[in-house]
Parts: structure tokens; sequence; C-alpha cells
């Protein structure tokens, strides 16, 4: 598990720690770093090494950028560096610019990874953005599956699940005990949240996909609603996630009723108590104090989980605070304008 990973000058950060746990919330306003947050992870997962070395750039998870892009520019830095660290490493990736134009990007590792650290990041980390398609209907073959196997923007989920679904999954991630495959659990989940059940069917090197209600029915997913495409994804993607891997999930609720939400969020609970670590963006208040919620119930503890809120500061330069939560829900050190919306509205209507 990554224990911990250091900012400093990237983007709108000058420096931040941000300790990880097993579920790890990443809340704010728009554009209060969130998804910056994200991207320096990927960023240095992507270019993390096996050796000490230096190299050009790759984007595996994001979009290719240039140094301009991704550098603090209210700070005007020259470089900036992202650290990674577990129970065996401390090991800091160094960002320049490889050219005057600060188009191009070298990067240079301090250190060599002990342990499983290396394989996390390349081969167990699964990354769903939030402009992710969502088009289960228009899903076909990746062409580049050892690369990414779920495309940039989630649009090869159908063909990575596929691809595993005669894996056999643990007992710590089972809805049910009918059948134990990726396939058979994931319509089990399906099922308990939604009420549906998924079909895939190959034609050429096109995925015909269907929701199959209770009564046998068989729709296409533009019938279902887009909800359900969505969280269909979020169930295939942490379910084949391997022990000990991380699940990176970008707004998990969009388009989700709050009593989905709240289901969601105990889902993501038990992805996280099975051995997987779990880091979620999103705006959601009902998947905050669902946390708050698992925590008074005893049905996570406060070493398992971190909640962090990012601000916008009034030089522009960006924010990540951890929330302080009790084992009974409650909240030591409120930050100014965390989830607040409802108690003002609700002000609003009282008075």
């Amino acid at each position: 598990m990554l224990n911990r990973y250091r900012i400093e000058n990237y983007k709108s950060f000058r420096e931040n720690d941000f300790e990880l746990r097993k579920l790890n919330l990443f809340s704010g306003a728009n554009s209060a770093g969130k998804s910056s947050a994200i991207q320096a992870l990927l960023n240095a997962a992507d270019n993390f090494r096996k050796e000490t070395t230096e190299h050009s750039i790759v984007a595996r998870h994001t979009q290719v950028v240039t140094f301009n892009e991704t550098r603090n520019f209210i700070t005007n830095a020259k470089s900036y560096r992202i650290g990674l660290y577990d129970d065996e490493n401390e090991i800091n990736l160094l960002f320049t610019p490889a050219d005057d134009a600060f188009k191009g990007i070298n990067v240079v590792q301090d250190g060599r990874p002990k342990g499983n650290l290396y394989s996390l990041l390349h081969n167990n980390l699964f990354y769903l953005p939030a402009m992710r398609t969502g088009r289960l209907d228009n899903s076909t073959i990746n062409p580049n599956a050892e690369q990414n196997p779920l495309g940039l923007n989630g649009e090869f989920v159908i063909d990575f699940y596929q691809n595993n679904r005669t894996q056999l999954l643990p007992e710590s991630l089972w809805a049910g005990k009918e059948i134990k495959t990726l396939e058979g659990q994931v319509n089990l989940w399906l099922k308990k949240l939604t009420g549906y059940r998924l079909i895939v069917e190959l034609d050429g090197t096109q995925y015909r996909v269907k929701f199959e209600t209770i009564g046998g029915k068989q729709l296409f997913p533009y019938h279902v609603g887009t909800g359900i495409s969505f969280i269909t994804e979020v169930i295939i993607v942490c379910l084949a996630l391997p022990e000990n891997g991380m699940v990176i999930i970008e707004n998990p609720e969009i388009h989700l009723h709050p009593s989905a939400q709240a289901d969601l969020i105990d889902f993501f609970a038990m992805v996280a108590k099975s051995g997987r670590q779990v880091i979620i963006e999103s705006h959601s208040d009902h998947l905050f104090n669902g946390i708050r919620r698992l925590l008074h119930k005893g049905n996570i503890t406060l070493a398992d989980v971190n909640v962090f809120h990012f601000t916008r500061e009034e030089d522009g330069l960006t924010k990540g605070e951890s929330v302080i939560l009790t084992q009974e829900g409650g909240i030591r050190n409120y930050i100014p304008g965390m989830f607040e919306q409802f108690d003002k509205d609700l002000d609003d209507i009282l008075s």
C-alpha cells in the first residue's frame, strides 16, 4: 500500500503531503486542486522505474502535457517534485524542462524501489477519470490493452471485463456465493445496487451490451439511464482490482440518486477492507457523510480512512488539508466550505 505521497511545485501546489489509508476521499470546490493532486500521483506512477534513472516523461493514464502546463506558474517554478513513500521506500521523482520552451519534460528518480511498490504503480493501479465515456453501448476491443487496459477515459472497461470475466474473486469481495467469478460477482453487485444484470456479447470488434431486468427483459444502456452505465464501470474495476492494488476514481457518484450514492460508499469500504486501496475524488456530501456513518456504526476504523478537503487560497495556491474525524463520525477540525450548503439552505428555510 502507498502510505504517503508529496507534491512540490506541481500546478497550483507549493507543497502538500497526502497520508493515504485504505479508503481515501478527496473533496472540495471546483478548481480547488483535487484532480491536480490525482494527476500528480498518476504522473509519478507512470514514470516510476525499477532503477535509478533519467528519462523523458511518459503518460499512460493521462494526456501528454508540457512542462509549462504542469509546473507551478504562480511560484515560477523551474522544476517540480513528487515523492512516493511506503513501509520500505522513500523515493522522489524530479521533473525538469527538457528544452528552453518549457515543452518537453525530463524525469530523474533518486532511488531504486524495494518490495512491491513498482508492481503496485505499474501493474496494479486502475484509474477512472471524471471525463470517462460512460457509453457502454459503444464499446470496442482495446488495441493497446497492455499499456492501459481501461483506456484514457474508461472506454475499454467492457473489453477488460470480457477478458477477465472468468477470474475467481476472493470471498472478501462477494455479494453472494452463487458464482465466484468476476462475471458472477459483478452481476450480483449490480442486482443488489441497481436491480439489473449485465449481458455482453462480442460482434466483430464491437461489444453488444445490454442490461437485463429481474423479469428477464433486456434493455440497451441508453434505455436504463446513464447512472447505471457509470456504476457498472465502477463495480467492474473495483472487483477486478488485484489484492494490494490501488483504484482511483473521480466522481464515482455521477448521475446516481442519493440513496445509490450511500450504497456506493458501503461498496468502496468493502473493497478497501479486502486489502485494496481506494482513492475517490467527489463533490458528494452523501459519500462524505457515508464515511462518517460507517465510522459511527463501527464498519470501518479511523486507521482505515482519510478525508482531504481542498481549498484555493487568495494567492491562487492550493491546499489539501486532512479532515480529522472521530470514530463516532464527528469532525474535529471543521474547514469552511466543507459540505455546508445543505445547512445554509436549511437555515434559509427555517428563518
